[in-house]
């Protein structure tokens, strides 16, 4: 199952996409982070709006060069998912040392944006895909 996340993430066409905002919300004691972006590839449009959600998210990095992310037009280098890097054996070796298996089934998914743009990571049990409704669009303006 691991390895389908990993996968459908990594599939997803990340290059010269665009990360337009972010947010965290909290529903039922859990926190998930919504990525709204602009992704390449999908059929019929060059970019398509959807909404990336990293469902049960445990913790949140980002550093944003918010000047340089419009400089670059808001546009993402890369983005991929592992199950393990160096990132979820410091927390858990510096965080969660007294709880061993707790990033146990998490993933570590991280967004680059053009330089200077900066990065984003996150540590969640999955992801979803959205499309986003007309209704949002004037939101994201």
């Amino acid at each position: 199952m691991s390895e389908n996340i990993s996968e459908s993430f990594n599939r997803l066409i990340w290059h010269d996409s665009k990360l337009r905002s972010l947010q965290i919300l909290r529903k039922d004691d859990l926190d998930d982070v919504f990525l709204h972006v602009e992704l390449r590839g999908m059929p019929g449009q060059e970019l398509t709006p959807m909404t990336i959600v990293f469902q049960d998210a445990v913790f949140f990095f980002s550093d944003l060069d918010l000047q340089g992310k419009r400089e670059c037009s808001d546009d993402i280098s890369s983005a991929k998912c592992e199950a393990k890097t160096e990132l979820l054996t410091r927390l858990q070796n510096e965080r969660l040392k007294h709880s061993p298996d707790a990033l146990s089934g998490y993933f570590h998914f991280s967004v680059y944006l053009i330089p200077p743009g900066g990065t984003v990571d996150v540590i969640a049990s999955g992801f979803r895909l959205e499309g986003m409704h007309e209704s949002d669009r004037g939101q994201q303006q």
